[in-house]
């Protein structure tokens, strides 16, 4: 199976790669946020490479299916606080990464609860806008 970022026309990018861009390292970065910029990214890689050796099946506690959805989650602490959601499922031969956004790690508000079910439509609106039209992707690399 192939690993693809999903391509939003609308906004000309791909909202995971987008997301992820912020884990580039820049050299005004000290060493400890250097180290836990590449510490998040080789973690997440690594439960996308996880995700691809399973054939894009969830298996938790790597993945899992989110509820009341028609999409897969890979969950990624940041820190303490706050844990990083990205969005995918399986479209025939490949493994499309819908949407990533960061939620809190235990969440008990309405307006939180609120604010994560608001990013998982935009999951599925995107899987719904993919199949729709299934060449709008760039490579996961």
């Amino acid at each position: 199976m192939e690993t693809v970022y999903f391509y939003d026309q609308d906004s000309k990018s791909c909202p995971v790669k987008k997301y992820l861009k912020q884990y580039s390292i820049n050299t005004k970065d000290k060493e400890a946020v250097v180290r836990r910029k590449q510490k998040i990214l080789a973690d997440i890689d690594a439960k996308i490479q996880h995700v691809q050796e399973n054939q894009g099946r969830p298996t938790p506690p790597i993945s899992k299916p989110l509820h009341g959805y028609s999409c897969f989650e890979i969950l990624n602490p940041k820190d303490a606080k706050t844990v990083i959601r990205i969005l995918y499922f399986r479209y025939r031969e490949k493994i499309v990464l819908l949407h990533a956004f960061e939620k809190p790690a235990n969440y008990r508000t309405d307006k939180e609860k609120k604010m994560v079910d608001r990013q998982n439509k935009i999951g599925e609106k995107y899987l719904n806008i993919f199949k729709l039209n299934p060449t709008n992707y760039e490579k996961y690399q």
